[in-house]
């Protein structure tokens, strides 16, 4: 059993926080066990952060109390739905204030946040939960097993445990010595039993490992308790039967298993599996197969995110020992553990890989699934299903219900299997041999049952049930029991339901094999002043409603609601429903949550007082909240009607400044063309002159001198080179400039509409400048490593650095392929070349390139806008060009696996890799870009999935592989994930928005039509206004696109928004940034043409470009808009300018989607992922021409 545990992140790294005070309270009664565990942690760092307590409990546990220490007295919890208290708890933490949330995720493992925890202070928790006694097998005994959390140097330690019990009860497992139950009087109304009390109170001790109690002849009769349920004023009842002396008519069913023809074994491999030890496992399959009596087919499936293998083996008389052999080494050594769960790619067929008809499926999974839908087809299966896991972490109930649907059984492992770590022994002692022959029996019980029809419960006759009161009796389908040798039922079984507490009644508990009773059990329910009523912290109202629970869940999200309701009424954490701690009125009215009517009677009189119609507050809220988008939207649209240009474009006497200030850039361009010719020719002389050389490998470089003329001296024997290049005289270059300014500055109108040609002059002049000195310091260079006999040369400049040339090759491609390209990374500006004959040839290749780029004629700028207009469809529209720089972190695993051949060598250093480097996001995000990069998608989706199995359910982990997928072309998956994080974080309004955009390429129009109106009406934390304008937008451009294209959709959703809101915006250029950590502030830069940095500091640019407004604590999105481009480049920068997020997970994971021509015909998307380590990082994305 897993201890419950206290992490916080730093940076990369998980850390606990260690415990100081351990105090528990346990009492059993009625075969159930409640416990309370009050745990305090001590942060002793200078931070303040906050916690994550996990804490995994057993299958049939059920968490029903939460509290938390505020201002040093325990405060009790309230259910909520799981999504409210969630916001509710996000809300507080910003207002610095003190709530605690309990929250149910996958499997039966719960966990709680606890904020803030102050620096070098405690926080103290408490949970209680409900547990059934285990009874050990072929015994009347009970035990339980208490957990407790592995702590060394515990400060404090204090236990109390109540046992009402006939017997005194024995210590059978503990870390402390010299325990002891004393009997004390009883003070309960069952005055049958003795009331055992145990009390510890121990300093500086170190916990290792759970206690376990055994509780002699618990089991000696059927028991039958009753209870007052105080939500409808009925009774529950709760029956324990323990049937003995069964006998089976029909012994040939035994065999039935060991008769199968086709066996699939469905093997999940995923990365997440991979922390568990699969060796149970395969044993529990090799002795299986060693029972198949005759010829048979097997077949073994592995999954991850999509099926891995399939393979298939025959057994016969003549080879079954080598077979099963081979079949176990294939377990061992052939699977690799890699990407997430997705039980959707696993479509089982009737026939297996051979055409034969499968008998029966034998599934080993822990029973997640992190992508695609739980729900898949296989589920249908014709042949049962038979599922196993041995893992700590495992979903129970989701295993269950495979199991029961399809006909098969469920089989827990940890459970089942005893004596867990002296079965691997490697040597056994001889007179161990005996002890080693009964722990294979656990795997004999196991495989008996397999392919069998199990000796199960049926269901329940209730005598005269109309009349009877009786209802909602659970377990409500079949459930297997145990059936040991002498025909008992191991463990008992437990029926639990309601009755009218007027009334008496007669069940009878029915038990058989496939459709036949072979025995009946018999009750009479009393009146409940007839019996006696257990009224100890409504144990059996919890157990009845955790079980009502388990039953609604197999039926899928339908139940949803209903079960919701149930965790509200009963107090009882369940996926749907969480605890959460709030500790004053103005909180309860706010968040609108009922507070406790016993605990907080003050309180909860004042808040029904003050109580309103909630659905005409919320109708009144979406009409203001209306009212105040539309006085956003107006301002949008003020912008978007202001014709920037329009203001100077038919200004005569502009437009001769203009002229006059281009013919004057016009002439320091031509200064440096003149200088880059100066430069080809030197190259071109040089170039011969090296050819008529012989340079042996063993000389030397002697100097190398480059100032205003350039030198080349060698010293091959008694031959000296030299080359001089004279470097023009570029002085008038500045005064080209206060020529140009001169017009302007004499006239202050015109000085004031011209700002934008001042700042695109400043920056063309001072790149000129810029340049110059490049060529200065970078004509000729060498290598600093002469051993290497590499030179440096130039090549000439023609852009900025790092911005896309447009050679005539690229042009013809371009023209070909008739779509807007991504640019590689332009290459570095001087390029090593080795001295050998054979690279010259490339040299003069590159030659040939550089001379297309200078020589550029007329005709082709020409043929260039022609083919822009054709991609616009005749339109005037721009043909941008967009360079994204690819993301290549520095970082030593990546450089490990660049060094790898291929596909299959560098996947193969990946997974070495994997054993340092695989906790991190960060390292999954890496490899899978570059494997993304170099066009290797199926690796590569497996890859960066394995960030789903880095925890349960967290919302950046499954933002940063949808962003990442969507943006690859992977729309589906990536639902999938924004549907979970909706789920979990519904309180977020970019949780809607992510949805509805792929919702939209996916084509489902309805839904991101409302999911977008979702964004504009719903109630939204303060920090995320103005998102509603990027949603707006976003629905308009939806809108056109589906009127231009004739699409169908509801136009009834759009019946809640004001006249007005309903217009097209095109746009030459959009850029929108998000990123996926909560109170993480990133800031999207566009640097113009004009050389004006366009951000928040400055969100309206001379040209037009606007920035939407700042989102300083999480997510974004942040908008750049540009109604019609100036030409020229555009840098686009992202800035990690701060976070203030406590669980110091450091690196954040942004992505930038670019569109040029929005909301037009021929509107183009890109999409790039790129990753910020820290605070005041930036870097370049992106570079877009015009």
């Amino acid at each position: 059993m897993q201890s419950p545990t206290l992490t916080v992140k730093e940076g990369e790294n998980k850390t606990l926080l260690g415990i100081s005070n351990v105090k528990i309270y346990s009492r059993v009664m009625a075969s159930f066990a409640q416990t309370t565990m009050e745990l305090t942690f001590q942060n002793d760092s200078g931070k303040t952060l906050e916690g994550e307590l996990l804490l995994p409990l057993p299958e049939d546990a059920s968490v029903s109390g939460f509290a938390l220490d505020i201002h040093g007295k325990m405060v009790d919890a309230v259910p909520v739905e799981k999504v409210k208290a969630k916001v509710v708890f996000e809300k507080e933490v910003r207002k610095g204030v003190d709530p605690g949330l309990l929250e149910k995720v996958k499997g039966n493992n719960f966990k709680t946040r606890v904020y803030p925890i102050l620096p070098n202070s405690s926080r103290t928790v408490s949970i209680t939960y409900i547990e059934p006694l285990k009874r050990a097998p072929k015994e009347t005994n009970g035990v339980y097993d208490l957990m407790l959390p592995k702590v060394e140097n515990l400060k404090n330690f204090e236990l109390k445990m109540e046992v009402m019990c006939s017997t005194q009860p024995e210590i059978a497992e503990s870390d402390l010595q010299d325990l002891k139950f004393t009997q004390e009087d009883n003070e309960s109304e069952q005055g049958d039993v003795n009331n055992f009390v145990l009390k510890l109170q121990k300093n500086d001790i170190t916990l290792t490992k759970p206690m376990k109690f055994v509780l002699p002849n618990f089991y000696l009769d059927n028991k039958l308790y009753i209870e007052h349920d105080e939500v409808d004023d009925q009774n529950i009842f709760c029956i324990e039967d323990f049937p003995t002396n069964i006998e089976l008519e029909n012994e040939e069913e035994n065999e039935k298993g060991k008769g199968k023809k086709s066996i699939q074994i469905i093997w999940d491999s995923s990365r997440g599996i991979a922390a568990t030890d699969p060796k149970f496992e395969i044993k529990l399959i090799e002795l299986y197969l060693d029972t198949l009596q005759k010829e048979s087919e097997i077949e073994i499936i592995t999954y991850k995110e999509t099926i891995d293998q399939k393979k298939i083996w025959k057994i016969d008389g003549n080879n079954k020992e080598q077979t099963i052999k081979e079949i176990v080494t294939y377990l061992k050594e052939g699977i690799i553990y890699d990407g997430c769960s997705n039980f959707e790619s696993v479509n089982l067929n009737k026939k297996n890989k051979n055409d034969n008809a499968v008998d029966l499926v034998l599934l080993f999974t822990n029973g997640f699934s992190k992508l695609g839908n739980e729900e898949p087809a296989w589920l249908k299966s014709s042949a049962p299903i038979y599922t196993f896991s041995d893992h700590v972490s495992t979903n129970h109930s989701y295993l269950k219900k495979i199991a029961n649907i399809t006909g098969g059984q469920y089989f827990n492992l940890r459970r089942l299997i005893k004596n867990r770590k002296k079965f691997n022994q490697k040597e056994i002692e001889k007179e161990k041999q005996e002890e080693e022959e009964e722990e294979l029996q656990d795997f004999d019980k196991i495989i008996d049952r397999i392919g069998q029809f199990s000796f199960s419960y049926l269901y329940c006759e209730i005598e005269d049930e109309e009349n009877s009161g009786v209802s909602e009796i659970y377990p409500s389908q079949p459930k297997p029991v145990i059936l040991n040798d002498e025909g008992n039922v191991d463990g008992g079984f437990t029926l639990t339901g309601k009755i009218n507490k007027e009334k008496a009644s007669k069940i009878t508990i029915c038990y058989g094999i496939g459709s036949k009773v072979v025995h009946r059990s018999e009750y009479l329910i009393a009146k409940s002043e007839s019996i006696n009523v257990l009224s100890e912290k409504r144990i059996l109202s919890k157990y009845w409603a955790n079980e009502k629970v388990k039953a609604l869940a197999l039926l899928g999200d339908q139940m949803k609601n209903e079960i919701l309701d149930i965790g509200k009424n009963y107090g009882i954490v369940t996926e749907n429903t969480s605890l959460i701690v709030l500790e004053t009125l103005q909180q309860y009215l706010e968040h609108d949550i009922v507070p406790p009517k016993n605990s907080l009677p003050k309180i909860y009189k004042q808040f029904m007082e003050r109580r309103r119609s909630i659905e005409e507050q919320e109708n009144k809220r979406v009409q203001n909240k209306l009212k105040r988008v539309n006085g956003w939207w107006n301002k949008r649209m003020s912008w978007y009607n202001t014709d920037y240009y329009g203001q100077f474009e038919n200004n005569e006497r502009i437009q001769k400044s203009i002229k006059e200030i281009q013919t004057e850039v016009d002439k320091s361009d031509n200064l440096v063309n003149e200088q880059l010719q100066k430069l080809k020719d030197v190259r071109k002389i040089y170039d011969e002159k090296v050819k008529k050389m012989k340079i042996e490998k063993d000389e030397e470089i002697v100097s190398v001198n480059v100032p205003s003329r350039v030198n080349q001296n060698f010293s091959p024997g008694t031959f000296q080179l030299s080359t001089t290049v004279e470097i023009p005289d570029l002085s008038d270059l500045p005064e080209l400039g206060k020529k140009a300014w001169k017009g302007i500055k004499e006239n202050k109108e015109l000085r004031e509409r011209l700002k934008f040609d001042r700042e695109q002059l400043r920056s063309k002049m001072n790149f000129n400048k810029s340049k110059i000195e490049e060529i200065k310091r970078a004509i000729i260079n060498f290598d600093k490593e002469p051993e290497k006999r590499k030179m440096v040369i130039l090549k000439p400049l023609k852009k900025p650095k790092n911005m896309p040339s447009r050679s005539k090759k690229r042009r013809k491609m371009k023209k070909k392929e008739k779509k807007m390209d991504f640019r590689e990374e332009e290459e570095r500006q001087c390029e090593s070349l080795d001295l050998l004959e054979e690279e010259k040839e490339m040299e003069e290749e590159e030659e040939e390139d550089d001379d297309d780029d200078m020589e550029s004629s007329d005709e082709e700028e020409e043929e260039e806008e022609k083919e822009k207009k054709q991609e616009s469809g005749g339109n005037e529209q721009k043909g941008p060009s967009l360079q994204i720089k690819e993301w290549d972190p520095n970082v030593p695993y990546m450089n490990e696996i660049k060094k790898g051949k291929d596909k299959e060598e560098r996947y193969q250093i990946y997974l070495e890799q994997c054993k340092e480097n695989g906790t991190t996001p960060a390292f999954y995000l890496d490899v899978a870009t570059h494997f993304f990069t170099q066009g290797w998608k199926e690796l590569a989706v497996r890859i960066i999935t394995n960030i789903l199995e880095l925890g349960l359910e967290n919302v950046q982990l499954f933002r940063i592989v949808a962003y990442k997928l969507d943006a690859e072309g992977f729309a589906k998956y990536a639902c999938d994930l924004f549907e979970k994080s909706l789920v979990l974080n519904p309180e977020e309004p970019q949780s809607y928005r992510d949805l509805a955009l792929v919702y939209a390429k996916l084509g489902q129009y309805n839904l991101a039509i409302e999911y977008l109106i979702k964004v504009l009406t719903g109630k939204w934390d303060s920090r995320f206004d103005e998102i509603e304008l990027t949603a707006l937008h976003e629905l308009n451009a939806l809108l056109q696109k589906y009127k231009r294209e004739k699409i169908d959709f509801d136009e009834k959703q759009l019946q809640i928004l004001p006249e007005g809101f309903i217009t097209n915006i095109e746009l030459d250029l959009r850029i929108v940034l998000g990123w996926d950590t909560d109170m993480v502030d990133i800031d999207l830069w566009v640097i113009e043409p004009t050389a004006e940095k366009c951000y928040y500091g400055n969100n309206m640019s001379e040209i037009g470009g606007k920035v939407s407004r700042d989102f300083t604590q999480g997510y974004g999105p942040e908008e750049y808009l540009l109604k019609k481009a100036q030409k020229g480049f555009y840098v686009i920068q992202a800035k990690f300018y701060s976070s203030h997020n406590s669980k110091l997970s450091g690196k954040t994971s942004a992505v930038l989607t670019f569109y040029t021509d929005y909301g037009r015909k021929n509107e183009k998307q890109y999409q790039v992922n790129v990753r910020l380590e820290a605070a005041k990082d930036w870097i370049d994305v992106a570079y877009v021409e015009i």
